[in-house]
């Protein structure tokens, strides 16, 4: 290493020192406070900042990954929230305040001005910079880690920032309409897998009053709809189950071979029934 090589590398050494101190004189203050101290957001954009409400994110389960995106310049304004509970649900100025490593993400942004627009600015971050973006929104969401690196980022306003990987996902009408359609008819549901499109055969489980229903998949969901839409519940048709149940032998299993929800409204007439005269 050459005599200019050491000495710039001193010099760079040094601003990162003082630097450091310059901040750790501001333990008193506020993270907002210490932006305005490095003259990095004005009072108006302080004003601005009491005003953003930063949402909470969580993905629905008609909500379907489309594809990945690497490498995209972004603008920080369309991050609308994160699902860190720290964070979520109050105003961004909240948000900035509560941040716990914001020092250090102050003193490199502080050193180099490329910070958040260069992967090279960034490698003592062994974690990259991911987003979900859901598109029907137009709107991104911190779903991992980086909360203190994206929402300083928010903060200052830049006009762009390089993230690493961005996971993009759009709802699915159908899948939505029908999952919302149980919800809206005095159902509950719980899909432990992931979906990843209407043909998939995850497990649904349904819950009502006293009954536990299986149902393999979205397809079949929307079936299960048309049938209780169109369930007879008269007086007469309870009167010819309730007979046929009686004097003929395994009666509510004679649909046991035919499709599955053909068979489920069989065998479990009179609690469907029941329950959809309820919530009539």
């Amino acid at each position: 290493m050459g005599i200019e090589e050491i000495k710039k590398r001193n010099e760079q050494i040094e601003k990162r020192t003082l630097m450091r101190q310059e901040i750790a004189l501001l333990e008193d203050k506020t993270n907002v406070e210490k932006l305005k101290h490095f003259n990095l957001i004005s009072k108006e954009r302080e004003k601005e900042i009491r005003a953003i409400y930063f949402e909470r994110y969580y993905k629905e389960k008609w909500e379907l990954e489309i594809e990945t995106i690497k490498d995209k310049f972004i603008d920080p304004k369309k991050i609308a929230g994160t699902r860190h509970p720290a964070y979520y649900e109050g105003t961004l100025f909240n948000s900035v305040n509560s941040l716990k490593k914001f020092d250090n993400i102050l003193h490199h942004f502080r050193i180099n001005p490329d910070y958040y627009i260069s992967n090279e600015s960034r490698n003592k971050h062994k974690k990259r910079l991911n987003l979900a973006y859901k598109k029907h929104e137009d709107k991104y969401y911190i779903n991992g880690e980086g909360n203190n690196r994206f929402i300083t980022s928010i903060a200052l306003g830049l006009p762009k920032i390089l993230i690493n990987e961005i996971t993009v996902y759009d709802e699915s009408q159908e899948i939505k309409n029908i999952l919302l359609w149980v919800r809206e008819n005095g159902f509950q549901y719980e899909i432990e897998q992931e979906i990843k499109s209407i043909h998939d055969s995850n497990q649904i489980q349904l819950f009502f009053d006293d009954i536990y229903i299986t149902i393999n998949g979205i397809k079949k969901l929307i079936i299960f709809k048309e049938k209780y839409e169109n369930l007879d519940v008269s007086n007469f048709k309870l009167k010819i189950y309730k007979f046929k149940s009686k004097f003929l032998n395994d009666y509510r299993n004679k649909y046991h071979y035919s499709d599955e929800i053909t068979h489920l409204f069989h065998a479990n007439y009179l609690k469907l029934r029941k329950h959809k005269l309820k919530n009539k």
